[in-house]
């Protein structure tokens, strides 16, 4: 993900924090030391900022128990990102079968309510007792700066995370249980689309509610779970789509292919003439480069056409089989961020499969229910 960095990795999945994220540092900060009722300066500016990274491991304890569910049923995962609204698992592919989607989905809650209870028995064990006989007392203790306030705060905000995820509605963790739960009785892409319906009239709601309550996190959060749903919802019928083809059916032939010696100005002159944007590039008997048109632009821009494509092309990129689905085509696009992949069949380089390609055989195959035959 753009604009996030690498702080760490764990059972081999990296750990990121995106660049925004501070702002609800430095929102809490704010809300602690100054932004309530009893002003608590800079001691409590520190203990939000605390507090809420506090709150963040346990984001990262929810998403590490998906990834770890995901990975015990085969599933690749690519790393965690923690945003200013929570955290992001990249899956590079999510079990299929609904009731391996439906445990995966579920353990991240689940983690979450034993964090709670066992914050709860802290909350007996630890000096003092929690006394509050008016929710204007209880407020005091829980945005004060002591122990009790602290357990008693990540106690509930444990729970409600764990309440909130559940919620039936795309992409919550709720809408994919729901998905999961339906696709045992109906068709998959079925299933999903009314989790996604669910989702975005759950989002219209809670966004109404956000406005009307001057309530602005709540509009936030509904903004982002509305276009979630539609991207993931998408996301799904892309691969349900594609996975009616295979990469050898409706691979670009006759692509030609570069050296990693050649000039970005002989480059250029190949695209003129053949309007072929995208290359392999061969060293030998082996592919040892893809130069997608972003890189071709970007080295003229930044080097100029004398440079040579081993300088600009991607060097880490996917290689699929004529036998690769389509769908599984897509995923490896999307988990390298190389949006031209050459496929092979017996070593042998065949042609390659751009982004763009994928999107016109998508609006082919979409355009009609009936099943196209497409010889192999």
């Amino acid at each position: 993900m753009k604009w996030s960095f690498k702080v760490g990795r764990v059972f081999g999945i990296e750990l990121r924090i995106h660049i925004t994220f501070f702002l609800i540092v430095i929102y809490a900060a704010y809300i602690w030391g100054w932004g309530m009722q009893k002003t608590l300066g800079w001691p409590g500016a520190a203990y939000g900022a605390f507090l809420i990274s506090v709150l963040f491991l346990c984001v990262v304890i929810h998403e590490l128990c998906h990834s770890r569910m995901a990975q015990h049923y085969g599933a690749e995962v690519d790393s965690i990102t923690l945003l200013p609204i929570g955290g992001v698992s990249m899956l590079k592919n999510m079990p299929e079968d609904p009731k391996k989607e439906l445990w995966v989905s579920l353990v991240g809650p689940l983690s979450n309510l034993v964090i709670g209870a066992l914050l709860g028995i802290a909350l007996i064990l630890v000096p003092g007792k929690v006394s509050a006989e008016t929710a204007e007392q209880f407020v005091d203790v829980i945005s004060g700066i002591t122990l009790q306030g602290f357990v008693t705060y990540m106690l509930i905000i444990n729970v409600l995370l764990a309440v909130f995820n559940l919620i039936p509605a795309f992409p919550l963790d709720g809408g994919r249980v729901l998905r999961s739960i339906l696709a045992q009785y109906m068709p998959y892409m079925k299933a999903t689309r009314v989790a996604v319906t669910t989702g975005q009239v759950f989002a219209f709601i809670l966004g109404i509610a956000g406005f009307l309550l001057g309530a602005w996190i709540w509009l936030i959060i509904a903004v982002f779970i509305y276009f979630g749903a539609e991207q993931e919802g998408r996301g799904t019928e892309v691969k349900t789509v594609l996975s009616k083809l295979t990469a050898g059916q409706a691979v670009e032939a006759n692509a030609k292919a570069l050296s990693p010696g050649q000039p970005l100005s002989e480059v250029v002159a190949i695209v003129l003439h053949s309007f072929q944007e995208d290359f392999p590039v061969i060293e030998g008997d082996s592919i040892v480069g893809v130069l997608t048109r972003a890189n071709l632009i970007a080295g003229l821009h930044n080097i100029g056409p004398e440079a040579q494509v081993s300088q600009v092309m991607e060097k880490d990129f996917p290689i699929v089989e004529a036998s690769a689905l389509f769908s599984e085509v897509y995923e490896k696009m999307n988990a390298s961020g190389v949006k031209a992949v050459p496929v092979v069949e017996g070593g042998q380089l065949l042609g390659m499969v751009t982004l763009e390609h994928l999107s016109e055989v998508f609006m082919l195959l979409n355009s009609t229910e009936k099943p196209l035959q497409i010889p192999s």
